[in-house]
Order: C-alpha cells, then sequence, then structure tokens
C-alpha cells in the first residue's frame, strides 16, 4: 500500500514537471518575452511621437522664424523705398531759388550756341532745344549764370528725334569738367562724371521703368545733391543713388546724348531748390 502511494506521488510529481517544463514554463517565458517586446515597442512609439512632436516644433519654428524674416526684410524695403521718397518730397518743397520756363532766356543765361557737325543749344517752339547731328557724341548747354553746391534740381525733358538727353550739374561747362545724367528711349539711365573733353568715369548704370520710351513723352528728371551724394529720380520715381566727391560746386545746364542717330531734345521748366 505505501508503495503504491509512493508511486502514485512520483507520477504526480513527474508530470507536474512536465507540465511545468513543456507548458507552463515556456508560456511564462512567451508572456514574458510579449510584455518586453510590447514594453520596447510602447517606448519606441513614445520616442517617435517625441521625435515628431520635436522635429513639428523645429519646422513650427522655422517656419515662424522665416515668415519673421520675409516680414522685417518687406518692411525694412517699405522704410527704404519711403526714407528715400521722402528725400524727394522734402527737397523740392516750398519756393526755387530758380524756377525757369525755358521757352525764352533768362537772368540765368542759358547758352545758345552751335554744335560743330550741326545742332547746338537754342530757345525754340517754346522750349530749349539740345540738339546734335554727328552720332556718338554729346552736347551740352549751360546756365552760365548759375552756381550751386547743395540742391535739387529738376527739369522737364521730351526726346523729339533719336537717342537720349539729360541734365549736368556742378558743372564748368568751359572745361567739360561736370556729373551728367543721361536718360535714353530704351529705358535706361547713365550717371557719369566728366573730367575734360576726352576722360569720363561711370558712376551708375542701370534700368528705370519709370523712364517713358515713346518720341514725344515728357520725363521729369531730379537730381538731389547733399554733399557727395547723388541722389536721381525720375517722374518722381527713386531711380538711384551714388556717392562721389570729384566736384563740389559748379553750373546746372541739360545736353543731348546721340548714341546711334541724329537726336534733338526739348527741355522745360526748369527748377533749383537750395538745400
Amino acid at each position: 500500500m505505501i508503495l503504491l502511494i509512493v508511486l502514485a506521488l512520483l507520477m504526480m510529481s513527474g508530470f507536474g514537471l512536465i507540465y511545468y517544463s513543456t507548458i507552463y514554463h515556456p508560456n511564462q517565458l512567451h508572456m514574458q518575452a510579449t510584455a518586453t517586446a510590447q514594453t520596447l515597442q510602447t517606448r519606441e512609439a513614445q520616442a517617435t511621437a517625441t521625435a515628431n512632436t520635436e522635429a513639428t516644433g523645429t519646422a513650427v519654428a522655422i517656419a515662424n522664424a522665416t515668415a519673421t524674416a520675409q516680414a522685417q526684410a518687406t518692411a525694412n524695403v517699405i522704410a527704404t523705398t519711403t526714407a528715400l521718397q521722402n528725400i524727394y518730397t522734402s527737397a523740392t518743397n516750398g519756393s526755387p531759388a530758380l524756377h525757369d520756363s525755358l521757352s525764352a532766356n533768362t537772368g540765368s543765361n542759358w547758352e545758345e550756341d552751335q554744335a560743330q557737325g550741326g545742332g547746338g543749344c537754342a530757345f525754340t517752339g517754346g522750349a530749349y532745344h539740345a540738339s546734335i547731328d554727328q552720332k556718338g557724341f554729346y552736347f551740352a548747354c549751360a546756365a552760365q549764370n548759375t552756381n550751386f553746391s547743395n540742391f535739387a534740381y529738376q527739369v522737364q525733358m521730351t526726346i523729339t528725334k533719336g537717342d537720349a538727353g539729360g541734365v549736368f550739374f556742378r558743372g564748368n561747362r568751359s572745361a567739360s569738367k561736370f556729373y551728367l545724367l543721361s536718360i535714353a528711349r530704351d529705358g535706361t539711365y547713365d550717371l557719369f562724371v566728366s573730367k575734360d573733353q576726352n576722360h569720363s568715369t561711370d558712376l551708375s548704370f542701370g534700368n528705370s521703368s519709370a523712364i517713358k520710351q515713346s518720341l514725344g513723352q515728357a520725363n521729369l528728371i531730379t537730381v538731389i545733391l547733399r554733399g557727395n551724394t547723388i541722389y536721381f529720380y525720375v517722374n518722381k520715381q527713386y531711380a538711384g543713388s551714388v556717392n562721389d566727391s570729384t566736384y563740389k560746386s559748379g553750373q546746372i545746364g541739360v545736353f543731348v546724348d546721340a548714341h546711334t542717330t541724329a537726336t534733338d531734345v526739348a527741355f522745360t521748366n526748369a527748377q533749383v531748390w537750395k538745400l
């Protein structure tokens, strides 16, 4: 009887061992592995979510910074444009020191002269004309009794034939020493300084959408000089500026510029404001 009980106990313990080793323990290991995997997946998901949140935050920060920079750049452009326009408004405000209609000569003593090869400076048809027949040359016409240092100079210019025309300032006409601003029918401007009849230096060249390009269309040209700074405007719109110390004062005038063909330019309403 005792032997049977012992055998039964042995059989039960063997079955338990078999159950533990073949069923329970593997299941327990599987459950632990599953729990570990789920924990790792949860951590990975949390890490991914954190990374996504950080990436989103970075993207938003970059977008905000870009928008802020663009807004600041736009504000700077607007502020600069406003400041440059204010220079024009301020300089041309008040009563001018010189106001010549240019329908006839005045105390400014505008030149009436002939250009070699044809053309010259003359009052005709209610305007002051500068013309030249030889291509590849320009011809200047001075208001001989003028001398300005810091000032705004404005005149209306109409190309009736040919290529280009413009104004000169701080000049000595007889020595061909002056600054010149040329406005052409192709929409370009050219600011240069003449040292003598054979030497000149470009200071600024470019295009301006403000320039009216058709024959017979008037362009209002304005130059403003303060110290070494020269601002220039076409039809009251800012076109450019340079710094140059070559000349400090001198005569004002107009000129005709024949790039490719004989050219005639009519000028009216010359005004100067002292600054």
